[in-house]
């Protein structure tokens, strides 16, 4: 296992597995675009320390049911982040996180703005359950 999944941050808690859709074309992530439910699409460099540190944060998180959680890696599907912020209307960062649900942008954030607190925030303010996943 990659030691930035292992969850050192809580002492004899293992990291939590998020269940990413990992889409490779734009007509694949089109699909996600329009979901009723909240979207949460992960943008991440695998070339960055500050994505390294965002992903190791989003992984204390406890997914839910209605979530959908997708994964773009802005080095090897360059295309498909630009391609992606264009049609949002959103500036391409990395690493970055967008709320989206029913084809509208709810909430965006980048660098260190990318964390399970930023999450759990959104979650509130926009009234998602959190009926939590056994992962």
């Amino acid at each position: 296992m990659l030691s930035f999944l292992r969850n050192t941050d809580k002492p004899g808690q293992s990291a939590s597995a998020i269940p990413f859709e990992h889409p490779q074309s734009f007509e694949d992530l089109a699909g996600y675009l329009h979901l009723t439910g909240p979207v949460f699409i992960y943008k991440h460099s695998t070339r960055c320390s500050v994505s390294l540190f965002a992903m190791k944060r989003l992984l204390l998180l406890d997914t839910t049911q209605n979530e959908t959680w997708v994964y773009i890696d802005v080095v090897a599907q360059r295309p498909l982040s630009l391609a992606l912020a264009e049609e949002l209307n959103i500036l391409h960062e990395s690493p970055q996180l967008i709320l989206l649900s029913e084809g509208n942008v709810l909430a965006h954030g980048s660098h260190h703005q990318v964390t399970e607190t930023t999450v759990e925030n959104w979650r509130k303010e926009f009234g998602f359950t959190q009926n939590k996943t056994d992962v």
